[in-house]
């Protein structure tokens, strides 16, 4: 089967797999994603219900091509779909402006990748990246869930950008506080992998606690400041992806071979989802800035 065959199976057969639910309807949806990207989900709701998880299915379908066949792959779907339920049925997925000051969070993504899905939505430009406002739906283990606020929201609310920015930035740093930790301790072998002159520089990881979206972490000026005080040093600020930065301690003449580090990186290592961008940035410790 092909990628639709499939997914036109998933829906005819899924609900087999699920005879202990009252089914109202099953259905497929197209989800756009960071950077433009799209996956296709099944939407299982069921009767008396508003709320269905999306079961994303293009890893599922990634399963059958590896071989494991449609019986097993409606089963993990089946376990998907009751861990996603149990996770909805605790957690309250409205957008509300009385939970903001708690909720609200800021996350950089790539502007160019990104134009079409920002057309609705509010965002702040630093360089070339947009820097975008989430609503924490939950927060656990598991990951970071959470609703884009679109610009609907924000004039429902009457606040303007630079008032949901200062609210969101506040709280992205009690939510998320950054994190650094030397390239050695995340990456053992990076001596192997880079080139002896930037192997004798320090490199460092910027992320937040979480790790999820630890690149938005480029946005604490405290952070980076201290940190560069502390290395006694201009930073060059690798976009390793929408994660986590790399930190040098060098200088500008450096950003050329830098730039096309991060260039071959993305092209090889980031995946298209986690993409930020190509750019080096740079903080000059005597101007206090960062630039690109």
């Amino acid at each position: 089967m092909n990628f639709e065959e499939f997914c036109n199976e998933v829906v005819e057969s899924i609900a087999g797999y699920l005879s202990e639910y009252d089914i109202e309807h099953i259905t497929t949806e197209t989800i756009m994603k960071n950077n433009g990207l799209e996956y296709t989900g099944v939407v299982i709701l069921l009767k008396d219900e508003e709320v269905a998880p999306s079961i994303y299915l293009d890893y599922f379908f990634m399963l059958y091509k590896q071989g494991r066949n449609l019986d097993d792959v409606l089963s993990m779907i089946r376990s998907e779909y009751k861990r996603a339920r149990e996770t909805i049925k605790h957690t309250d997925f409205s957008v509300n402006k009385d939970g903001l000051e708690d909720s609200v969070f800021l996350k950089v993504i790539n502007y160019e990748k990104n134009i079409e899905r920002l057309k609705d939505c509010p965002y702040i430009m630093f360089h070339d990246l947009a820097v975008c406002f989430r609503y924490l739906v939950n927060l656990d283990d598991d990951g970071v869930a959470s609703a884009i606020i679109s610009n609907r929201d924000l004039e429902k609310w009457d606040l303007s950008v630079e008032e949901l920015y200062n609210i969101a930035m506040d709280n992205t740093r009690k939510l998320f506080p950054p994190k650094i930790k030397k390239m050695e301790e995340v990456v053992p072998s990076i001596k192997d992998l880079i080139d002896e002159d930037t192997n004798n520089k320090r490199l460092y990881i910027l992320t937040n606690e979480s790790g999820v979206n630890g690149a938005t972490s480029i946005l604490y000026d405290d952070v980076i400041r201290e940190f560069a005080r502390e290395q006694e040093s201009n930073i060059c600020i690798l976009p390793s992806s929408i994660h986590e930065l790399v930190l040098i301690c060098g200088n500008q003449e450096d950003k050329a071979y830098l730039g096309e580090l991060v260039r071959q990186v993305n092209k090889y290592i980031v995946t298209e989802a986690d993409y930020l961008s190509n750019n080096v940035f740079f903080y000059d410790l005597d101007e206090d800035k960062i630039t690109i």
